[in-house]
Formats: C-alpha cells, structure tokens, sequence
C-alpha cells in the first residue's frame, strides 16, 4: 500500500462478520505526510487482524521494521529493529467518544475510520526511550567515548574548569 491516507482507512461497511486482515506500510512517505512527525526514515509493516461482531471491533496490531535514530552515547547513526504488538477496541454506541485511549466509542453511521495518527502514535511509542549503538549490534564511536570519559573524569576531580564557567559561578 502507498502512503495516501485512503490507504489507510477502515471501511465498516466493507467488513464480514468474524476475522478480517488488512497489512500497512509505514515508509518515509507515510511520516512525511503527518504534520510535525519526528521520524524521517523508517520502513514497518504493520499486520492488522479485526475481528469484527455485532456490538464491537476487536483490532489486534504487530508492527515490524526498522527506524533510523541517533545513538544516545555517541551521536551516530543507527538503524533500530522495531517489534511490537497493540490492540484497540471498538464499540458500537449511542454517541461517538474518542477520549479513552484503549476503547473508542463509534456509532452504527460511521463507515469508515481513518488509522494513519493511531499507526503512527503506536510506532512512536514502539522506540525504546534509549536508543544506543549495541541495540543496532554496533559500537559506539571509540574516539567520542574516550573524549567523554575525558570531559566526565576533568568534570569529576574539578582539576580542570573553563574560564568561561568560572566567570558564571560568581553570580550567585
């Protein structure tokens, strides 16, 4: 599938009754289009088993694929495998409510509803909080971390201090 947001849609009124299987590709494209995405490079498949009954859909995600980050130790780049499964339940109501973040509420009207912010919000929360080179089965940059034990050990034993800091100290 493209990156067009129509390819993106859950058409109700196109569902059987039982399992239904839809498959998404979230690319570059895909977080080009998303107003402010935080992500330029990233290629995922996204597998979508619903499961649709008479009061509810039951959709069950597994994302899969990788995106490109800056290690948080040494500033290179590196590639993250993603993996990770998410649910959302939706229930047929009087009144349409898309405050919970586990169950939206839909009417019998609605036909059709639009997954690309859900997809992306769950592929964001999909990157570890702390992303460095050994998750990407790399080292770190050798000359960066010796240069940042350096600075952490001046740091430490206050032997070394920058003029430029010593003026700031003054101020209090």
């Amino acid at each position: 599938m493209g990156s067009k947001g129509k390819d993106y849609l859950i058409e109700f009124n196109k569902l059987t009754m039982g399992l239904n299987h839809f498959e998404f590709n979230l690319n570059d494209a895909f977080f080009a289009q998303i107003e402010g995405s935080i992500i330029s490079k990233a290629e995922a498949r996204v597998t979508l088993e619903l499961i649709k009954t008479e009061t509810m859909y039951e959709l069950q995600f597994t994302l899969t694929g990788t995106v490109s980050e800056k290690c948080d130790n040494c500033l290179s780049d590196i590639d993250l495998l993603l993996d990770n499964d998410f649910y959302l339940l939706m229930k047929i109501s009087e009144n349409e409510d898309y405050s919970d973040d586990e169950i939206i509420y839909v009417t019998k009207n609605i036909l059709e509803y639009n997954l690309t912010q859900y997809l992306y919000e769950s592929f964001i929360l999909s990157i570890p909080p702390r992303k460095v080179c050994e998750m990407a089965g790399k080292k770190c940059d050798p000359e960066l971390v010796r240069k940042i034990n350096n600075f952490e050990s001046d740091d430490k034993d206050g032997n070394q201090s920058n003029p430029m800091w010593d003026k700031l100290k003054g101020i209090f």
